[in-house]
């Protein structure tokens, strides 16, 4: 696996080869960031399902200023870390080891730009995962969720978000949401 574009394009990184983990594909990394913008100008993220924590990693190759990553495992959190040392990233990594539930409390309120989400597909609650963030106050206006699932999974209407995109690859369905703020 590798980083597609930025200051790390081409880049290998590690992947967890953990059961529990389904690692997102290049090709469908690169379309996602093809769906919600190719690059940035000092974004904050969260990839709260990090695994080995490319999403995040993509995101600061491509020019987000800090990253949170989560994962309830804390052998995928190794990955993410030994990654981070491996591109030897500069820019403030936060590696915490929670339930998403708890993670999302540990984050400042409103200092998110961007949230990668791509649970086990077992966990088939997508509305109650965006309403749990909404609640948690912890993105900012405007800000997106990429949200990766099954592809039989049904999107959720989650009020104060709106539906930018939705596209099909293969098993699964990348749903981008974006914060309209409260009603």
């Amino acid at each position: 696996m590798r980083i597609n574009a930025g200051i790390y394009k081409r880049h290998n990184i590690y992947m967890t080869n953990l059961e529990t983990t389904r690692e997102t594909s290049d090709k469908v990394r690169q379309a996602i960031f093809n769906l919600i913008g190719q690059y940035f100008e000092g974004e904050v993220v969260l990839d709260l399902f990090a695994g080995s924590g490319a999403m995040a990693l993509e995101a600061i190759s491509r020019g987000a200023s800090k990253a949170y990553f989560n994962d309830i495992n804390k052998k995928a959190l190794a990955v993410c870390k030994k990654n981070i040392d491996l591109l030897k990233i500069d820019k403030p990594c936060i590696l915490l080891n929670y339930d998403y539930k708890d993670a999302i409390k540990r984050i400042d309120k409103e200092s998110l730009d961007i949230i990668f989400l791509d649970p086990p597909y077992r966990m088939n609650n997508t509305k109650e995962i965006v309403e749990d963030i909404d609640k948690a106050n912890i993105l900012k206006n405007n800000g997106i969720i990429s949200f990766e699932m099954a592809k039989e999974t049904e999107t959720s209407e989650v009020e104060n978000f709106e539906i930018l995109k939705e596209k099909v690859y293969g098993i699964k369905k990348v749903v981008i949401y974006k914060k309209v703020g409260q009603n």
